[in-house]
């Protein structure tokens, strides 16, 4: 429904002829129109002043605004500046339109008090007109008339009486009529192409120095005093670790409250309005309120009694001016999303929509939330189901601060190749919704774990442990490596089961059926479309095209080239703190026919972020209405927040569904020598075959699987490393090689932030959704908060020689967390610590001597030449938050890809590599092999003769010997990092090959035979190259295994270990993952 209000522009009074006239129209799928008079209203000079409602108030509190809705956003565009107490009757008759009737309670008060003054305006003038409002002269009895003038007069009054209630019935009207959110926007608009469907607002000059009547609140007991880590794992041998390294981390501040990021006065926040929350009790102001204990219950899931009495949680007032808030702010950062493509509607009113970019609007992002996911829609859909269960999800996050992780898996498009990591569109995702949910209490992270020139399986195969097992959204994007179906059903599947959330389950293809998850096992699924975009056409016309759509898609007979320009994601920024000593490249790399661009990526991400925005507004409505069930009382019941029911319910129905390898055979394609060159002919049954004990069993697709790597990007990079399960040689270390030159011990060339770029985001007053949303608070004293990607992460001055060395100096500035940069040392790291510095030690031993020295090379323990090859340096943990791969010898610092691939590497003279696999539960033990290297990757024995070097490795060097071998392992880790890129680029250009699967490994060994030997718990198990080759099993493209147990009576702890005899360094065998479960 749309209300429409007639008023004279010049005056912001109702037109000229003295009176107006409130219409509402439905939109294309109602069939009510009609109007209602309004009576000549005399504007009182002066004008009373009006207080705003504190409710909702999305403008600055010297200015009142009168809002209608329209379609989905709830906003017209006809907004009128309601400067009277006349006005204000229509006014919140708007504001209920756009509320709803589960709030029109909670604007009764407002109603009533400024429509009583409305009343008391005209009553007042037709009295006594000719006389100042207040003039103390004017009394009752000035305005004595004849009995005949009383009759007119009282006449008068009723009709003012009459024209109340009328507003108040069209209020209610347009409340229930109109109450139509963006998920159910129509979508029966006729499509095609609109070459002018676009809007440039241009402010006036001023509008960047327009400053507001401001609520300042005390901010200093709301901000954080110390930083929290990334992660909380330390590595045992790493404490030296330079900062921002691999393994120390990153730090920041972290979410605690709703008052932490506000700027009212930013120029997007004049524009768009800012979330204008203060707590309501006084005795709070500047205070943290009291809180349960989250940690001691499952899932956070306390119980309402366990809330303290002053608790926000518990609050009626606070949650009622919160969640008006909440909700003003989910409406806006939609409407900036719409704004960025040229058919969003801001909250002061600036933009006014032609009927051609109204029906565009309809078409750029439709939603349908069905009954059945059967139901036909178009566009973005979800399922009522769906978004209960995402209610239950976000009311249980908000309430009690929990995290809200969304998770991509996927191949090199969906890595951002050719776009940028921080341009993807999961991380365009995040941008946008990251600002919002800390508002709300929240902090949310957006992961993208896609890796180029595979799929998602290798990292399936973990469970969540490399995908962050709190994970709350996932969404699957490799159709162009992962094909069958099973595939991507095992995705999906062990996100659920091994996942401590049962995450909401998202796609955008048809090739994902999400069916059995939604309707068996009653998880929460979404699918996000596309919609309409503003069109490009010439050179000359772009240039009035919204900046996130020039030449975004081009039009029929347009004139300029849209695919020149879709890649425009650039290296470097100028800062003034730093300057790169090799020349950056003007754009970054890995731009493919099948590689989207930057801008295609962003509106991509943009499509995501809307579904889940609708998702957040549903879920804080279904909050209002279940208080209002609960007679306005706070908390809302438990079984309507609480989760670990909900997940474990989800969990357990998932493991009845067929689908995932058809539960019934082997999973695998054999890889023995004499079918490699047959496999070119292959069918899908060849791919599950029953045929060898060697191929892995189809009970995998149940079972809560656990994994660790050196692939990444990868969730906490070192607890999910190799590292952290490789057990720890007589000299104390995990890697033999450790040094300050290790890749996961050496920090960046320079320190974060990276600058605001031209390709990320536009000039003002352009809008940018991350930035509506993200409105920050000045604090008490006036001065802008830090974001989180403001907050001081300059730690030490990092300069380059003329050699391109690193050199680390000083801090060139104080820092008051400086001081407490070093990682707190939580529970789970001590308790880690502990496990290794309790481990039984080897020296003195009938296999070590009391030097160290290895003195029994059969003995099971780790030997001293093992090469770890970590991969990219720097904190590669998926998110916009990470800080990888920022070496001095970057041509592209700001490319940001994180895709690498690590692994561990040992030949004929390294001696054993060690695992300790804890809470094994299903009896199976597997891992990802390369047998195809050679000694190039294992520079640590370069010179030995001996196994384990004679049984001391390097362990005996030192002064100018072991600074020549450390450069030595340095160069070839930098090459063997050279050579790993080469590798994933090759894998790339091979992802859109239908023969792609029988490439990426398929060699068994490099030069002739040689034996592999393993063992579990001291059992040992020899194989010749045959042999290894007749148990290799692929999975999918370059994913190659070799099953070491599989007996469902088998749990507890065990020792895997491995290693290579009878070769030298000629043949090197690596380890790139380990699974179990």
């Amino acid at each position: 429904t749309t209300i429409n209000i007639t008023m004279d522009p010049d005056t912001d009074v109702p037109d000229e002829r003295g009176g107006g006239r409130l219409e509402y129209e439905n939109d294309s799928s109602g069939s009510r129109n009609g109007s209602v008079e309004l009576q000549p209203l005399v504007l009182p000079s002066p004008p009373l002043p009006l207080t705003p409602p504190r409710r909702g108030g999305d403008a600055p509190e010297d200015v009142v605004f009168l809002r209608s809705t329209s379609e989905p956003r709830g906003s017209n565009n006809n907004v009128a500046h309601a400067k009277t107490s006349a006005d204000a009757v229509e006014r919140v008759a708007s504001m209920l339109s756009n509320e709803g009737i589960v709030n029109w309670i909670q604007r009764m008060l407002v109603l009533g008090r400024q429509g009583a003054a409305a009343v008391s305006d005209r009553v007042d003038h037709l009295q006594g007109a000719s006389q100042p409002l207040g003039d103390p002269s004017l009394s009752s009895s000035a305005a004595v008339t004849s009995a005949p003038d009383d009759a007119v007069e009282d006449t008068k009054r009723k009709k003012m009486i009459l024209l109340l209630m009328s507003t108040l019935f069209v209020a209610l009207l347009g409340a229930t009529l109109s109450k139509h959110s963006a998920m159910e926007v129509e979508m029966e608009v006729e499509a095609g192409e609109q070459t002018d469907a676009f809007h440039k607002h241009t402010p006036n000059a001023k509008d960047k120095d327009k400053k507001s009547n401001v609520h300042l609140i005390n901010l200093e007991g709301y901000l954080p005093k110390d930083t929290v880590n990334v992660y909380d794992y330390m590595l045992p041998g790493t404490e030296d670790a330079e900062p921002l390294s691999a393994a120390k981390g990153r730090p920041y501040y972290p979410i605690l409250n709703h008052f932490q990021r506000r700027n009212p006065n930013s120029p997007y926040a004049q524009t768009w309005g800012y979330f204008d929350f203060e707590d309501p009790n006084k005795k709070w102001d500047g205070k943290m309120r009291p809180q349960p204990n989250f940690a001691g219950a499952p899932n956070r899931d306390v119980k309402n009694d366990d809330f303290p009495k002053d608790a926000w949680q518990r609050d009626a007032d606070y949650m009622g001016l919160f969640l008006a808030q909440a909700k003003l702010l989910v409406n806006r950062t939609i409407e900036a999303v719409y704004g960025e493509y040229g058919v969003g509607i801001p909250s002061d009113g600036s933009i006014t929509l032609t009927e051609e970019q109204m029906v565009n609007r309809e078409q750029f992002a439709p939603f349908v939330l069905k009954e059945k996911v059967a139901d036909a829609a178009e566009g973005s859909w979800s399922t009522k189901q769906s978004f209960d269960g995402i209610a239950r999800r976000v009311i249980h996050h908000i309430m009690t601060g929990d995290t809200f992780k969304l998770v991509l898996g996927g191949h090199s498009a969906a890595a951002g190749h050719g776009a940028g990591f921080n341009q993807s569109f999961i991380i365009e995702a995040g941008h946008v919704l990251e600002p919002v949910f800390a508002h709300l209490g929240v902090e949310f992270r957006a992961y993208n774990f896609a890796q180029g020139g595979v799929g998602t399986v290798q990292q399936a195969l973990a469970g969540m442990d490399l995908r962050n097992k709190d994970a709350d959204w996932i969404l699957w994007d490799s159709r162009m490596t992962e094909r069958p179906a099973y595939l991507i059903d095992f995705f999906y599947r062990q996100a659920i089961i091994s996942g401590n959330r049962s995450p909401v389950l998202q796609s955008d293809t048809g090739q994902v059926n999400l069916n059995g998850f939604h309707d068996t096992a009653g998880a929460s699924i979404a699918h996000h479309g596309l919609g309409w975009v503003p069109v490009t056409m010439t050179d000359e016309q772009v240039k009035d095209v919204p900046w996130a759509a020039q030449w975004l898609q081009c039009g029929r007979g347009a004139t300029t080239d849209c695919k020149a320009h879709e890649y425009t994601a650039g290296c470097w920024v100028e800062r003034e703190d730093f300057t790169p000593a090799v020349h950056q490249n003007p754009v970054a790399g890995g731009a493919a026919a099948w590689h989207p661009g930057n801008r295609i990526h962003k509106r991509k991400g943009r499509m995501i972020a809307l579904v889940i925005l609708r998702a957040l507004e549903y879920a804080l409505e279904k909050w209002d209405t279940l208080a209002a069930e609960n007679g306005g009382k706070f908390p809302v019941p438990e079984e309507e927040w609480h989760v670990t029911d909900y997940y474990e319910n989800i969990r357990e129905k998932t493991k009845t569904l067929g689908g995932c390898f058809e539960n019934n055979w082997r999973i695998g394609q054999a890889r023995h020598l004499e079918e490699i060159h047959t496999a070119e002919n292959h069918t899908e049954v060849d791919d599950h075959r029953q045929l060898q004990d060697d191929f892995w069993p189809p009970r995998i697709c149940n079972l809560p699987l656990q994994g660790r790597t050196l692939w990444g990007p990868r969730n906490n990079p070192m607890e999910t490393s190799l590292l952290s399960i490789m057990r720890k040689n007589a000299m104390g270390d995990i890697d033999p090689g450790i040094s300050a030159t290790s890749a996961y011990m050496k920090g960046p060339c320079y320190n974060p932030p990276d600058r605001p770029a031209p390709w990320t985001e536009p000039d003002y007053p352009e809008p940018f959704a991350p930035l509506v949303g993200g409105s920050r608070r000045l604090d008490a004293n006036g001065k802008e908060e830090l974001s989180q990607e403001e907050e001081p992460h300059l730690l030490r001055r990092v300069e380059v020689d003329a050699d391109n060395e690193r050199v680390v100096g000083k801090s060139d500035r104080e820092l008051s967390f400086v001081d407490q940069y070093e990682i707190p040392v939580s529970q789970n790291m001590r308790g880690a610590l502990e496990n290794y510095e309790n481990a039984a030690t080897l020296k003195g031993t009938a296999a070590v001597d009391e030097d160290g020295k290895i003195i029994d090379n059969d003995a099971i323990v780790p030997g001293y030449g093992l090469q770890v090859g970590w991969g990219k340096e720097g904190i590669c943990d998926g998110s916009s938050h990470s800080w990888c791969g920022k070496t001095c010898a970057s041509d592209c610092f700001m490319s940001g890809a994180q895709d690498n691939r690590g692994k561990v590497c040992f030949d004929g003279l390294s001696g054993w590599a060690v695992f300790d696999i804890r809470d094994v539960k299903h009896g199976f033990i597997g891992a990802r092999m390369e047998p195809w290297h050679g000694n190039e990757e294992t520079p640590i024995t370069a010179g030995w003769t001996e196994v384990n070097n004679g049984g001391m490795g390097n362990y005996k060097k030192s002064g100018r010997e072991r600074e020549l071998h450390e450069k030595y392992q340095q160069r070839h880790a930098e090459e063997g990092t050279e050579r790993m890129r080469r590798e994933i680029e090759e894998d790339i250009l091979n992802e859109n090959d239908d023969q792609r699967r029988l490439g990426g490994g398929q060699s068994c060994g490099m030069k002739g035979d040689y034996t592999f030997e393993w063992a579990i718990n001291g059992t040992k198990t020899t194989w010749n190259q045959a042999e290894f080759c007749n148990h290799f099993t692929r999975l999918n493209y370059n994913i190659d295994v070799i099953k070491f147990m599989d007996d469902e009576s088998k749990t507890g702890n065990f020792e895997l270990a491995m290693r290579m005899t009878n070769v030298g360094r000629d043949n090197v065998m690596c380890i790139s993952h380990l699974y179990w479960a």
